[in-house]
C-alpha cells in the first residue's frame, strides 16, 4: 500500500479526531516534521481494526494529557465536564446524600442518562459502582479512575453497540492510560477559593516505573493518587447568597427552625384537651425563642453544604515480551473512595402518624407520633402533649459515610501470526463493594422512650439510650464480573483504495450483584425508611465482526455487527455502518448509522425486594372531587372546620401513597437507532472545521409507569390488582358528617379509603429522541519569535429533545431551550506557547433557558406565568446565558520541573439568576500545581 497516499488521505481524518480538542491539534502541529513520519497503525475508539490514528468515519474527540492539565481538572469527572456533549448535571458524589448511589459520580452524554454511555479503560469495561442509582441504574463511578495516569481521553460521539455491546447507545468514553514509564515522578496540587473563603481540594500522586520494553523485554509502572475535598458547612456560605434567593426561592433559607432542641409543645384542641397548646419547652433559653415565644434552633452550623471526600486510586501495568512475536500485558487497579455526608438530627413533629411501605410484607406501616405523658418534667399540663423536637443530644452520631472499593485485575497476550494477522486475548475480574451508613428512628424504641419519659427532653441522655432509639442503618453492596475475551484482525485482500481489513472476536462475562439494606430497614423497623434488596447472577456472551473496505482512494466503508446473548433474554444483533469519502484532500465527508441496545440489568430483573418509598402530593382521582367539595363546605364553618378543610383536601388531592417498584423478568432490551452525517474541512494546514449532525432515538425504555397514569386506570384488569386501599376511616366519616351538618342535603361521602399500597413493576414503554449538531473550529497561528497561538471553538447545538407520550402515542413537544436543555453549549479556548511558558484562556458558555421543564409546568413556570405569579422586580423569569472564563499558566524552564497555576472563573462571572433553582455561588479559585521527574 502507498504509505504517502495513506498519510495524505488521513490528514482530514486526524483533524476529525482532534477537531473537538484544540489542545490535541496544538500538540500535533507544534513542530513540523523534518521527514515523512513512520506509519503506525493503532486502535481507535469505536473500532476493533487497527488503523492510522483518526482514520474513522465516526466523530471522535480526543483530550490529551496537556489538554487535561490546561483545564485545571482534578478528577476524571471534572475532565468530562469540559466536553460540550457531556451532561454536566449527571449524578456526582458532592450533594447526592439522598441518592441510593451516593458517593459516586456518573457519566452521561446527549441527555440519555448514565445507562446509555459506556465508560472504558484501555478499550475494556471496568466495574460498575456497587450501588444502583435510584435502586435501578448501574453505572461506572468515574471518581474511581486516577486522573494522574491518563494519557488521553477518547470520546466517541455516536452509537457503538456493534463494537462494544450493551450501554453504548449515546457514546463511548475510553480512558487510555500510559503504556510504559521509566523513572519516578511526583506531583501535587492545591486549590482554594480566593473570592469566597471556604472549602478547597488537594491532590498528590506518585508514578514510578522501570524497564525498557524493547531493550530489556519488559516495563512495569505503578501510580498512586490521593485526593481530598474539604467539608463546607452552611453557615460558611449563607452570607454569600443573593437577597433574591430568600425572597423568591426559599424564604426560610438559613432561618432557625421550630423543630428544635429542646423543642416546643404542640397539642391541638380535642375532646380531652379543650384548649390548643403551642408553647416552648420551659428549659428553652430565652436567646433561642422567636418573637412569638416559640423555641428555635439554628441548623446552619450543622447543615453540610459541600460533602467532604477522600479517594485513593492505584493503577499499575506491566508489559513484557514472551517471544519476538508474542507479548504479554497485565493491569491491576484499586480504588477506595469515601464521601462523608451528614444528616440533620431526627426531627419529630406532632400530628399525624408516620407511615411508610414495607417491601417484605408489601403493606403500609404506621406508627403514632409520641406524646409526653402527664407527669413528664417537660409537660406541665394534665393531658398528654405532642412535641416538635429535634434529637440533637449527639451531633456526631448523624455523620453518614459512604465508602466504596473498586478493582480490576487483568492479564493477556497479544501476538502476530505468520500472515501478518494480529491476535489478542485477555482474562480478568472486575469488582466493587460499598457500604453506606446512617442512623434512623426505631419504630418502637424511639416513641416508647419519649412517651415513657426514659428519654429526657433537652437531655442529657446516655449514648446507650440514643443508640437504641436511633440504631445504625444503611445499605451494603457487592458486585463482580469475570471475563475472557479474544479477537483477531488482519487484511483479507487488496481493494482499490487499500487493504480490506477484518476483525473477529468474542467475549464471555459472568456478572454477580448484591445490594441489601440492613436487616432493621428490610424488616420495616425504621420509621419512614425505604428498603432495597437485589441479589442476582447472569452470564453474558458476545460474538462480533468488523470489516473496513477502502473501495477506492476516496471512498471507504466500515461495517460491524455484534450478537449479544444475556442469560434470560433472546440474542440481540447490533449493526453499524460507516462511510467516509474524501472529495478533495482538504474535504472529507462522513456518516454512520448504528443500532444500539441496553440489556436489562440485574436490579431491573432480579430484585428480591423492590425500591420502596412514597409518591407525595399525589392526586387520587377516586377521592379528590369529594375532597374538594368537603373543603369548600368546611371552609364555611368555624376555625376548627377550616383547619379540617385542609386535612380533607390533602387526603384526596395532595395525598402520600406508599409504593414499591419491583423488578420484572419480562423486560426486553432497550434499543436505539442513531445516525451521524458530517464533514471535515481543512482549507489550510493550520485550520480545520468539522461539523457533525447526530440523531438518536431510544425505544422500549425501561421505567415504571407514572403514578397518575396508574391511578387513572385503577379499574382496568392490568392495574386493579396492584392497588390496595384502606377502608374509609373514622376521620373520613367525621369530616363528611360535619360537612353534611353545615350544608344539609349535600350528602357528601368518600366512596373509597386512601391508598394503602401501590405495587409497580419496571416496564418497556418509553421513547426519547434527541438530535443536534457538533460544530468545531481549530486553528494555529505562528508568531515567529513570539511562539505559537492555537485557537479552538467547540459547539454542541441541540435541535430536539423529545419524550414519548404514552397516552397520545406520539412525541411530546420539543424541550430544547427549556430548563436543563440549552440550545447551545460552547467552549472557546486559546493556547499561547513561547519558550518555556504557556498560557491558555478557556471560555465556557451555555445559552439561556426557560424555567419550565416542559408543557406540563408551563402554566406556573413559563416566563409570562412567572412574571404574573412572582413579580420579581426586574429579575429575569428565565435563566440567562451562562459564561465562565478560566486561565492557565505553566512554566517548564527548570529541568524536570513543571509549575502551573489554574484560575477558575478568573473574572468572577456570577451564575445566572435562577428563580426556580435558586442562587448558585460561583467563586474564583486558584490551583497551584507542581510536577518533578527524577
Amino acid at each position: 500500500m502507498n504509505k504517502k497516499l495513506v498519510l495524505k488521505q488521513s490528514v482530514i481524518a486526524v483533524a476529525l479526531t482532534i477537531a473537538g480538542s484544540p489542545y490535541a491539534l496544538a500538540q500535533t502541529n507544534t513542530a513540523a516534521p523534518a521527514k515523512e513520519p513512520e506509519v503506525q497503525r493503532v486502535l481507535v475508539t469505536g473500532s476493533n481494526i487497527k488503523r492510522i490514528d483518526g482514520e474513522t468515519a465516526s466523530p471522535v474527540t480526543v483530550l490529551r494529557r496537556e489538554d487535561i492539565k490546561a483545564t485545571g481538572a482534578n478528577t476524571v469527572r471534572q475532565v468530562l465536564d469540559t466536553l460540550t456533549a457531556f451532561d454536566t448535571g449527571t449524578l456526582r458524589d458532592d450533594g447526592s446524600a439522598s441518592s441510593f448511589a451516593r458517593g459516586a459520580s456518573g457519566a452521561s452524554m446527549r441527555g440519555l442518562g448514565k445507562g446509555a454511555t459506556l465508560v472504558l479503560i484501555n478499550g475494556r469495561r471496568v466495574s460498575n459502582y456497587a450501588f444502583a442509582d435510584g435502586g435501578k441504574d448501574v453505572f461506572v463511578n468515574v471518581d474511581a479512575i486516577p486522573a494522574d495516569v491518563i494519557e488521553r481521553v477518547e470520546v466517541l460521539k455516536d452509537g457503538a453497540s456493534a463494537i462494544y455491546g450493551s450501554d453504548a447507545m449515546s457514546g463511548v468514553i475510553n480512558i487510555i492510560t500510559r503504556t510504559t514509564f521509566q523513572g519516578v515522578r511526583l506531583s501535587a496540587n492545591a486549590e482554594r477559593n480566593t473570592s469566597h473563603h471556604y472549602g478547597g481540594q488537594d491532590t498528590a500522586a506518585i508514578l514510578g516505573g522501570f524497564g525498557d520494553l524493547e531493550n530489556d523485554g519488559y516495563n512495569f509502572f505503578a501510580n498512586l493518587e490521593g485526593y481530598k475535598r474539604h467539608r463546607v458547612m452552611q453557615d460558611e456560605v449563607v452570607k454569600y447568597y443573593a437577597a433574591w434567593h430568600k425572597k423568591y426561592v426559599t424564604p426560610s433559607y438559613g432561618d432557625p427552625v421550630l423543630t428544635s432542641f429542646p423543642g416546643n409543645l404542640n397539642e391541638p384542641r380535642s375532646a380531652t384537651n379543650p384548649t390548643a397548646i403551642r408553647q416552648a419547652v420551659a428549659t428553652c433559653p430565652q436567646a433561642q425563642r422567636n418573637a412569638t415565644g416559640l423555641c428555635t434552633s439554628d441548623l446552619t452550623g450543622i447543615t453540610q453544604w459541600s460533602d467532604p471526600a477522600e479517594r485513593l486510586n492505584f493503577f499499575s501495568q506491566a508489559r513484557f515480551k514472551v517471544t519476538n512475536d508474542i507479548r504479554g500485558f497485565a493491569e491491576a487497579s484499586y480504588s477506595r473512595t469515601k464521601t462523608t455526608y451528614r444528616s440533620l438530627p431526627y426531627a419529630n413533629t406532632a400530628g399525624s402518624p408516620s407511615s411508610w411501605f414495607d417491601g417484605n410484607t408489601k403493606k403500609s406501616q404506621s406508627v403514632p407520633k409520641p406524646k409526653l405523658a402527664v407527669g413528664n418534667p417537660a409537660n406541665p399540663f394534665n393531658v398528654p402533649v405532642g412535641i416538635d423536637y429535634r434529637f440533637m443530644d449527639d451531633l456526631d452520631m448523624w455523620e453518614s459515610p459512604s465508602e466504596a472499593n473498586q478493582y480490576r485485575l487483568m492479564a493477556g497476550l497479544s501476538g502476530t501470526l505468520a500472515n501478518g494477522w494480529e491476535w489478542e486475548s485477555a482474562i480478568g475480574r472486575v469488582g466493587a463493594d460499598a457500604e453506606s451508613r446512617d442512623h434512623g428512628a426505631h419504630r418502637t424504641a424511639m416513641p416508647n422512650a419519649v412517651t415513657s419519659g426514659e428519654y429526657k427532653i433537652g437531655g442529657p441522655n446516655s449514648p446507650e439510650l440514643l443508640a437504641r432509639m436511633f440504631p445504625v442503618i444503611g445499605t451494603d453492596a457487592d458486585l463482580s464480573q469475570d471475563f475472557i475475551d479474544a479477537k483477531l484482525n488482519g487484511e483479507l485482500m487488496t481493494l482499490g483504495g487499500g487493504p480490506l481489513s477484518f476483525a473477529l472476536g468474542g467475549e464471555v462475562r459472568r456478572e454477580s450483584m448484591y445490594i441489601r439494606s440492613t436487616d432493621n430497614v428490610v424488616n420495616a423497623e425504621i420509621i419512614s425508611r425505604g428498603s432495597l434488596w437485589i441479589d442476582g447472577k447472569r452470564t453474558m456472551s458476545a460474538l462480533f465482526a468488523e470489516l473496513n473496505a477502502p473501495l477506492t482512494r476516496q471512498l471507504e466503508l466500515n461495517g460491524a455487527v455484534r450478537m449479544d446473548k444475556s442469560e434470560g433474554f433472546d440474542a440481540h444483533f447490533s449493526p453499524k455502518l460507516g462511510i467516509r469519502y474524501t472529495v478533495v484532500p482538504q474535504l472529507l465527508l462522513r456518516g454512520t448509522f448504528a443500532g444500539g441496545f441496553r440489556t436489562p440489568n440485574i436490579p431491573e430483573t432480579l430484585g428480591k425486594v423492590g425500591l420502596t418509598g412514597f409518591f407525595n402530593s399525589t392526586l387520587d382521582p377516586k377521592r379528590c372531587d369529594n375532597a374538594i367539595a368537603l373543603r369548600n363546605v368546611l371552609n364555611t364553618g368555624n376555625a376548627t372546620d377550616k383547619t379540617d378543610a385542609t386535612t380533607a383536601y390533602n387526603s384526596g388531592c395532595l395525598t402520600s401513597i406508599p409504593a414499591m417498584i419491583s423488578s420484572s423478568p419480562d423486560l426486553k432490551p432497550e434499543t436505539s437507532r442513531s445516525a451521524t452525517l458530517g464533514f471535515v474541512f481543512e482549507p489550510t494546514k493550520n485550520l480545520n472545521v468539522s461539523l457533525d449532525y447526530f440523531k438518536i432515538e431510544r425505544r422500549d425504555e425501561i421505567n415504571y409507569r407514572d403514578i397518575n397514569y396508574v391511578l387513572a386506570r385503577e379499574n382496568s384488569p392490568e392495574y386493579a390488582a396492584l392497588i390496595v386501599r384502606n377502608e374509609v376511616s373514622d376521620t373520613d366519616r367525621r369530616l363528611t358528617a360535619r360537612a353534611n351538618e353545615l350544608k344539609p342535603g349535600s350528602n357528601l361521602a368518600f366512596g373509597v379509603g386512601t391508598v394503602q399500597s401501590l405495587l409497580l413493576n419496571y416496564e418497556n414503554f418509553g421513547k426519547t429522541e434527541t438530535s443536534g449538531v457538533d460544530l468545531d473550529f481549530s486553528g494555529r497561528v505562528g508568531l515567529g519569535g513570539w511562539g505559537t497561538l492555537n485557537l479552538s471553538l467547540m459547539n454542541t447545538i441541540a435541535l430536539s429533545y423529545r419524550a414519548w407520550d404514552v397516552d397520545a402515542n406520539a412525541y411530546r413537544p420539543n424541550t430544547v431551550g427549556l430548563r436543563g436543555v440549552p440550545r447551545l453549549t460552547s467552549v472557546f479556548s486559546t493556547v499561547w506557547r513561547v519558550g518555556d511558558f504557556s498560557t491558555s484562556v478557556r471560555v465556557n458558555r451555555t445559552s439561556k433557558t426557560a424555567l419550565n421543564f416542559d408543557e406540563t409546568d408551563e402554566a406556573t413556570w413559563s416566563e409570562a406565568a412567572c412574571l404574573t405569579r412572582i413579580k420579581p422586580e426586574g429579575l429575569p423569569c428565565y435563566r440567562k446565558a451562562d459564561v465562565r472564563t478560566d486561565l492557565n499558566f505553566a512554566y517548564t524552564g527548570i529541568k524536570d520541573l513543571r509549575l502551573s497555576v489554574n484560575v477558575r472563573n478568573a473574572f468572577l462571572n456570577s451564575a445566572p439568576v435562577d428563580l426556580r433553582g435558586g442562587y448558585v455561588i460561583r467563586p474564583r479559585s486558584v490551583k497551584l500545581s507542581a510536577e518533578y521527574l527524577f
